[in-house]
């Protein structure tokens, strides 16, 4: 279980490099493919242009924006605490426990009905 208080070592293969948000040269280069992807999928003719970038980083967001919600309540399936998890959201464990909790405990209660009974039921 990952944990705030653990001992690792930077040359360490099993260390979390994701264990708190943050942006460098990495992030860029896989925003910068994946605009470019959408660009191409969606209007290849304007490549270069700045308006299908507006476009595809606003779809990019949006896309990012309503993962978060699963992969928290992914994460407190898996036993992590609303501390841990602010941690990684870059904000309080108030402030994390009460924009995701309601859909962590919805989720769960949601899926809890269809394991029991099935859909439609």
């Amino acid at each position: 279980m990952p944990d705030l208080e653990r001992r690792w070592e930077m040359a360490d293969p099993r260390r979390d490099r994701t264990l708190c948000p943050y942006t460098g040269p990495d992030t860029a280069l896989v925003v910068d493919e994946a605009v470019q992807a959408l660009v191409l999928l969606r209007a290849p003719m304007w490549l270069g242009d700045a308006g299908p970038v507006v476009s595809a980083l606003v779809s990019l967001a949006a896309e990012a924006d309503g993962r978060l919600h699963d992969a928290v309540a992914d994460a407190r399936d898996q036993g992590y605490s609303w501390d841990q998890l602010a941690f990684r959201l870059d904000t309080t464990a108030a402030a994390a426990r009460r924009r995701y909790g309601p859909y962590s405990r919805w989720r769960r209660t949601e899926e809890g009905r269809l394991a029991r009974w099935g859909p439609g039921k």
